[in-house]
């Protein structure tokens, strides 16, 4: 695989404390690019849960990229305008944003607390929209910039999580029209399906052992995805809804598709 192709970026990855976001993170470190780890774990608190900010930037230096670990959550806008403030004293700008951090709290429609109901939103939801927004002007100065809206193949179910990541599509399309003219690309990326992870494993802890189907995409196919995700402008991918095979397939020869 051709290195460095994220040669001089500079990437915040929401919710890269574990998980898809800290294989993300490793990733766009071997091909270049400095990473914000942005999450709320400082601490390991639950050795069922592993990870933690300071974790994965020992990971993205291990891979040959500089780290910032900074401690963000996503449903505070305080938090969010820190943790920008913060990558631009230390790097200057920034070029990739990807929103990957998310809850999935338990029950159904009809059983899940109302509570618990609005911090999915307030996190799967507002939450990209208010880091999106806080990077922006930067962007938007650069002529130049890449949102990766995480999603899931839950977007087309109907269940409460599903719920909050079909809105996510639907901001992600609206968006990249509206910044297509100031050259920076929004897109949006899910899994096929299940892969391995922390989070994953976690959810089956105490009831029946969660199985990952060995036909299953890697991490490396999603990693490579994002990547390629990564390096669109507007005028090669823009305002589209991939998972990380279609976006594979489709962004490797170059072939991207440009949104009116």
């Amino acid at each position: 695989m051709t290195q460095g192709r994220l040669a001089g970026k500079v990437a915040i990855i929401t919710g890269g404390s574990r998980g898809l976001g800290e294989y993300c993170a490793v990733g766009y470190a071997r091909e270049g690019a400095s990473v914000v780890i942005a999450a709320r774990t400082e601490q390991e608190r639950d050795p069922n849960l592993p990870g933690t900010i300071h974790h994965t930037a020992r990971l993205v230096e291990e891979a040959g990229g500089e780290a910032l670990p900074l401690v963000c959550n996503v449903a505070d806008t305080d938090s969010i305008a820190a943790m920008v403030r913060a990558t631009l004293e230390r790097f200057g700008r920034i070029d990739v944003l990807m929103n990957n951090a998310a809850i999935q709290p338990p029950g159904s429609i009809s059983k899940i607390e109302p509570r618990h109901w609005e911090l999915e939103f307030r996190i799967n939801v507002h939450g990209p929209f208010h880091c999106s927004r806080a990077v922006l002007p930067t962007m938007i100065d650069q002529r130049s910039g890449n949102i990766i809206n995480i999603s899931s193949v839950a977007a087309r179910g109907g269940s409460h999580y599903g719920a909050t990541k079909r809105a996510l599509e639907a901001f992600t399309i609206g968006l990249a029209a509206d910044q297509k003219e100031n050259g920076i690309a929004v897109n949006a990326l899910k899994p096929v399906g299940a892969i391995d992870t922390p989070g994953l494993r976690y959810r089956g802890a105490g009831t029946a052992p969660v199985q990952v189907r060995s036909d299953l995409p890697t991490p490396e196919s999603y990693v490579e995805a994002a990547v390629l995700l990564a390096m669109q402008t507007p005028d090669t991918c823009t305002g589209e809804v991939f998972n990380d095979a279609e976006a594979v397939e489709r962004l490797s020869t170059g072939a991207g598709t440009v949104t009116s």
